[in-house]
């Protein structure tokens, strides 16, 4: 199956979920977080991170997780057409694009959303290639963000697709590179 039509049918598959069932998921996925930082509790002390989550897309709850692990979260803002991230001044603002006021960072993990995410790390984006684009440069940890029904045997990639390191459902963490979950 090819990109689009897989897009398509993932962005059906999502669109079918409640607001309560995405709310329920995302405060399970975020339980998976902090058990991945328990794991790599080195992670805690770097710049994060995190996005503006779209409609019917799985997200950490960043008041739960802030609440059980100190963490700098820096979100996407949009700069010449190109994604940066930038650690906002107060309460992060924007739709998307984080708003002003924030200063930029370069983060050291990132959660990254997708459509669907294969267990040999592979990632089906929305098509845009922001994340992509800035990852080509990037030495930072990628923790795929999905719930189990993004997760696909094979994804059609390309050589420009990144690959997540770690990938976080409401029901495991999995390690890519160890083919491990925990």
């Amino acid at each position: 199956m090819g990109k689009d039509n897989l897009r398509s049918e993932l962005l059906r598959s999502l669109g079918t979920l409640s607001n309560d069932e995405i709310q329920s998921l995302s405060f399970a996925l975020t339980n998976q977080i902090i058990k991945l930082f328990k794991m790599y509790p080195e992670l805690i002390d770097q710049i994060g991170a995190g996005y503006l989550p779209f409609k019917a897309e799985m997200a950490p709850v960043y008041q739960v997780l802030l609440h059980a692990a100190p963490l700098t979260i820096a979100y996407p803002i949009l700069r010449e057409g190109s994604m940066g991230f930038a650690i906002p001044e107060g309460m992060p603002k924007g739709s998307t694009w984080l708003l002003p006021p924030y200063h930029e960072v370069k983060p050291d993990w990132l959660f990254i959303p997708g459509l669907g995410f294969g267990l040999n790390g592979s990632r089906l984006g929305r098509g845009k290639g922001f994340y992509d684009r800035y990852l080509e440069h990037s030495r930072a940890i990628k923790i795929g963000i999905a719930w189990t029904g993004q997760l696909n045997e094979e994804l059609p990639v390309e050589s420009h697709d990144c690959h997540m390191d770690f990938i976080i459902t409401e029901k495991f963490c999995w390690d890519v590179k160890q083919q491990v979950k925990f």
